[in-house]
């Protein structure tokens, strides 16, 4: 016969002193008791990351692929910092702020007179944020529609995150093909973000 007694039921415990039993159960209520209480913790911190990644998606990189594929300098220079440092490792240069910033609308106002058309999207490796600033690493595709075979490109970045005025921007951002090794294999491997 299979014992299906609750905590607080007195057959249970009828060889064991009454106070020896009530101190047992009080334990056992107050280890429920925190246990609860950990779990709504760990809950609410989850949920606080989820949201707080929500908001990094719509102010980050659902601008930087609006930017890209209408070739808005402007709104690309909004999502980043003003002292910004930008490190694309492949050329072996490092920019910083304005002249970072200076670089964009050249490079934008070149793709708008060659009516350049493309898209980019991000699959994520790693993401980590805490209070005002967040790290995150992960594969980006630009694929360019010009010609007749849309061609796609991959390099891998890793970039800091920082919330300014409530708003969140890009800190720093360093990325590198890593000498074409980087594939859609590798991009299929992370977390993509949903346009």
């Amino acid at each position: 016969m299979v014992c299906c007694y609750k905590l607080d039921d007195p057959r249970l415990y009828k060889h064991i002193p009454k106070q020896h039993v009530n101190r047992f159960v009080e334990k056992v209520i107050r280890m429920k008791n925190i246990y609860l209480a950990v779990m709504l913790l760990l809950f609410q911190s989850a949920f606080s990351q989820a949201e707080e990644q929500e908001k990094i998606n719509k102010d980050v990189w659902l601008n930087f692929m609006q930017a890209y594929q209408d070739l808005d300098a402007s709104l690309f220079n909004e999502i980043h910092t003003g002292e910004v440092l930008r490190v694309p490792a492949d050329q072996n240069i490092i920019l910083i702020g304005q002249e970072y910033k200076d670089q964009n609308l050249e490079t934008f106002n070149r793709w708008n007179a060659q009516k350049v058309k493309q898209r980019i999207e991000f699959s994520f490796i790693k993401r980590i944020q805490k209070d005002n600033w967040g790290y995150e690493i992960g594969i980006y595709k630009l694929t360019r529609y010009n010609g007749v075979t849309p061609t796609s490109y991959y390099s891998k970045f890793n970039v800091t995150l920082k919330k300014v005025s409530g708003i969140w921007k890009i800190h720093s951002d360093a990325d590198t093909n890593e000498e074409n090794t980087i594939s859609e294999e590798d991009f299929l491997k992370g977390s993509l973000l949903k346009y």
